[in-house]
């Protein structure tokens, strides 16, 4: 199963649509227009015929998850707000949703589900101190943490300009907002925050894992980000106690079942029956196929 929800506008509409598909109200118009009127009926039964069958699945995925795994309103919203923090502006962050065509609501209900399978896959996973330091000792440089601000620039004499400046005491977050081209941290004068040394692009972590905490960097160029950066490193976490919390998770995501796994598992045990002929075969295949829900 490569995701858990489809377009999550989709599952809404046949969910609701569903609930009055059997009343007085299935003729009343959804649009009205001068050559005719779309009705409830005509809007669910094309719904249902053109993505009945991978919506009707996702709804069963989440009933199973919501009877087996509980996950708090707390939960989500923590984990709401920190996806939330990594925009620069409430704005940026919006913006992302209506991309993705997500209300907020919508987006809290995927991260609940996101939450609930994460909680289902780990399930019976033991986890012992001997068992997270050998994880940690095998993969510290893809656990390390650094914290940094940078500054991107297009061309190399710019970037040269600006370590000359640099290097003769000029302040490096007031060079990042007159110069920096990178929008999401030009106005915080280049700070990144922190972030795992495995999710920056190569050219960037190595350098970075290279500097001591307060050392500038030379320029490195990025193709992938089309200039050059210069780095200045504001931290490092990299023993274990600092990391133990994220070594853990690392340690589980590792260790988790699949996604296949844990829908094969749980249909299994359901006792499903599907009433609609027109679904009828759709869990006889325990195999899963829709996709697990994406952040902004």
């Amino acid at each position: 199963m490569k995701k858990l929800m489809m377009t999550l506008a989709s599952v809404l509409v046949m969910a609701s649509l569903a609930a009055c598909g059997n009343n007085s109200g299935d003729n009343a118009a959804v649009v009205k227009t001068k050559s005719g009127n779309i009705t409830k009926a005509e809007f669910y039964n094309e719904l249902k015929n053109t993505s009945g069958q991978q919506v009707l699945q996702n709804l069963v995925y989440e009933k199973l998850l919501e009877k087996n795994y509980n996950v708090s309103d707390k939960a989500v919203s923590t984990k709401y707000d920190q996806v939330r923090k990594t925009f620069s502006t409430e704005a940026q962050f919006e913006q992302a949703l209506a991309q993705n065509n997500l209300t907020a609501s919508q987006f809290r209900r995927q991260i609940k589900d996101s939450l609930m399978m994460a909680k289902a896959q780990q399930a019976g996973i033991k986890v012992t101190d001997t068992a997270l330091r050998d994880y940690y000792n095998k993969n510290k440089v893809q656990l390390t943490e650094l914290k940094a601000s940078h500054i991107l620039v297009k061309d190399k004499k710019t970037a040269d300009s600006i370590l000359k400046q640099l290097k003769g005491g000029a302040n490096f977050a007031n060079l990042a907002q007159k110069y920096s081209i990178d929008p999401g941290s030009k106005s915080k004068g280049g700070e990144l925050g922190w972030f795992k040394q495995s999710t920056m692009v190569p050219e960037f972590s190595n350098a970075a894992m290279k500097l001591k905490v307060g050392q500038i960097s030379n320029p490195v160029y990025s193709s992938n980000d089309g200039g050059y950066h210069i780095i200045k490193l504001e931290g490092k976490r990299d023993d274990y106690n600092s990391l133990k919390t994220s070594v853990k998770d690392a340690y589980l995501a590792s260790k988790q079942k699949s996604q296949d796994q844990v829908m094969q598992t749980l249909i299994k045990n359901a006792d499903i029956q599907v009433v609609d002929k027109q679904f009828k075969n759709l869990f006889s295949n325990t195999t899963t196929s829709s996709t697990t829900p994406t952040q902004p």
